[in-house]
């Protein structure tokens, strides 16, 4: 089945040689063309938890390089993460996704270098990998605790970040 850059291509080579007129290529080309961006994804290199240093691990995804195995573990992380579109990818690359496109600010293009994927498919592995967090462990959220969360437990945590310099 030829890719989209291949049929655009094509469309091209036939305007070129005449084979369709300009009405034609500004029609076929407009049905054909991608809303997403075409970035170079494929340029870099895929993803490697292993070869991650500390600093990029606490700077990227807030996390201490050592503690996001203990994450997946804890969060009963699968080996591997199937989207509906069929793409697959490892638990904890899924994880770091996710934990990725949380950090602010970040958008999902800005991921490219780090996973060498394209943008759609980060975007179905950080909610597949949501998704599951959320039906795993959505009960802890959605149970209100009345001894954790009272309001004026609520009201004393927020007077404790304030106190350590946060702005809001």
């Amino acid at each position: 089945m030829p890719s989209l850059k291949d049929v655009l291509d094509m469309l091209l080579l036939s305007h070129y040689e005449v084979i369709i007129d300009d009405k034609e290529f500004l029609l076929l080309y407009d049905l054909n063309k991608s809303n997403n961006l075409d970035l170079p994804y494929d340029s870099y290199e895929s993803f490697d938890f292993d070869v991650l240093e500390e600093d990029e691990c606490l700077s990227e995804f807030r996390f201490q390089k050592h503690d996001i195995p203990l994450l997946a573990e804890v969060l009963g992380v699968p080996d591997v993460f199937k989207c509906s579109q069929r793409s697959i990818a490892d638990g904890v690359e899924g994880l770091c996704i996710l934990l990725k496109s949380l950090a602010y600010p970040c958008r999902y293009s800005d991921m490219l270098p780090r996973f060498a994927r394209p943008v759609p498919v980060l975007c179905m592995i950080s909610n597949t990998v949501l998704d599951f967090i959320f039906e795993r462990h959505g009960h802890r959220i959605l149970q209100w605790n009345n001894t954790v969360l009272n309001p004026l437990s609520l009201e004393t945590y927020s007077n404790a970040i304030t106190a350590q310099g946060a702005p809001l």
